[in-house]
């Protein structure tokens, strides 16, 4: 059925590391940062923390409906700057994401979505769009900080 597809996706950011780990842990930055690309109905509040395991059933666009997503935060290292989470849902068996805030040498930091993606036989598909909904999440995170 094929490989899992693995790829990186990089954006330098303006705020410092710490600053920017400490927003995108948040629920309510997520939906902010995906508003009209997917919406998430039975996000938890508060922070991503190690151990959850909640569904969510998703909404592309505000109105496609593509069923319920699983979510598994794996790890979350507020030293490091590392988030891990482990999602499925629908024909995705796994969507493994690993995200990294480091320093960047011009001030700022670099954020580092990681992810590995296995959808059987549509992993082409799935890898695809997670390329442009992740590109697409940092230039609407760079718009609402005012960073463009």
């Amino acid at each position: 059925m094929g490989e899992p597809a693995t790829f990186i996706i990089e954006q330098a950011y303006a705020w410092d590391p710490d600053r920017h780990f400490a927003a995108i842990v948040r629920y309510d930055e997520l939906s902010e940062a995906m508003e009209g690309q997917a919406s998430y109905d039975g996000l938890p509040s508060g922070e991503a923390q190690p151990g959850q395991v909640f569904e969510v059933k998703i909404k592309l666009m505000g109105w496609l409906p593509i069923g319920r997503w699983r979510i598994e935060v794996l790890e979350r290292d507020d030293g490091r700057r590392i988030l891990r989470s482990f999602e499925s849902g629908g024909a995705v068996k796994s969507w493994r994401h690993t995200i990294t805030v480091t320093p960047h040498v011009e001030g700022g930091c670099v954020h580092r979505d990681a992810l590995e993606i296995d959808a059987g036989w549509l992993t082409g598909f799935y890898a695809g769009m997670a390329k442009r909904m992740y590109t697409r999440r940092h230039a609407d995170r760079l718009r609402l900080r005012g960073e463009v």
